[in-house]
């Protein structure tokens, strides 16, 4: 589990708030592997890093038929929500490697997630989306 700041109360009335937390992880298996740093300010996360699928092939079953994913498990105000990055998924004519840059709200993605107050699990594994 990876902890998050608290804001803190400065002398007299002003309120400041943590700098951004920034986690990050780094995973090799026999079916990829991938980095990833996720940074979470205001409720808010930046996701960056990438994935590589080492077991690439034609369809479900060659050689391993999964796409490559980083699986982000969410601590949230309003509770644990999961979320995946983008996938690397050359068993479908996708990219081997791939790389990510994206914003938790951006509405490219699917499902924004808001409310953001830290991460429980990253977690380097394969899809079958």
């Amino acid at each position: 589990m990876f902890a998050m700041p608290t804001a803190y109360a400065s002398s007299g009335a002003q309120t400041a708030s943590a700098a951004p937390l920034c986690v990050t992880d780094s995973e090799t298996h026999k079916f990829g592997k991938g980095e990833i740093r996720v940074c979470i300010e205001n409720g808010q996360a930046q996701v960056t890093g990438w994935i590589e699928d080492l077991l690439p092939g034609g369809g479900w079953v060659t050689p391993d038929g999964g796409c490559v994913i980083w699986w982000i498990t969410w601590k949230t105000a309003s509770g644990e929500e999961q979320r995946t990055t983008p996938m690397a998924c050359p068993h479908f004519g996708g990219p081997a490697y791939k790389e990510f840059d994206y914003h938790t709200t951006d509405e490219s993605i699917d499902r924004p997630v808001v409310g953001i107050t830290g991460v429980e699990k990253l977690a380097l594994s394969t899809s079958w989306a």
